[in-house]
């Protein structure tokens, strides 16, 4: 078998390849509405909770809990049947997960314990809404470049 590949048969088979990888990481993305869900939940929590009323903090976990749950499963409904190997994220692509959450965590928790000490009313909440437009906005671009990386690390 030492049949000849033509040029235009190898180009196109790569750009087969190549679309399939997109795909494949595009199905496992994190799509731009469900930080937009993690934020508003999160604030609705930390506001229910903070409120101290039980009826209020009842409905409040009630809608975080049914709110992730369904949001998650709904985002993660065309990616089950697909596998993504720890290696396509590499160091950087962990660094950048890892440093976005510790970004988060540290700007809303400083906020909050700034304004507990300051005696600023409700520091929870402020201090879940600045992590709330963390994920509304850094959650996009860290998916964004997640892809990126992912795509550049599959085509090695």
């Amino acid at each position: 078998m030492t049949e000849q590949i033509r040029p235009d048969e190898a180009a196109q088979a790569l750009t087969r390849i190549r679309e399939q990888q997109e795909h494949v990481v595009d199905t496992l993305s994190i799509p731009d509405w469900y930080w937009w869900l993690l934020g508003g939940l999160v604030l609705g929590f930390t506001a229910a909770v903070e409120s101290a009323n039980p009826t209020v903090i009842g409905v409040g976990v009630t809608v975080f809990v049914l709110g992730l749950v369904a949001g998650t499963a709904w985002a993660v409904r065309g990616s089950l049947r697909a596998r993504l190997s720890n290696a396509l994220l590499g160091p950087r692509g962990i660094g950048l997960v890892l440093g976005f959450v510790a970004l988060t965590v540290a700007v809303s928790l400083g906020l909050a314990f700034g304004l507990q000490a300051a005696a600023i009313g409700h520091p929870a909440t402020w201090g879940t809404l600045a992590a709330a437009v963390l994920l509304v906005v850094g959650g996009p671009l860290l998916t964004r470049a997640l892809r990126h990386i992912m795509l550049a690390r599959g085509s090695r």
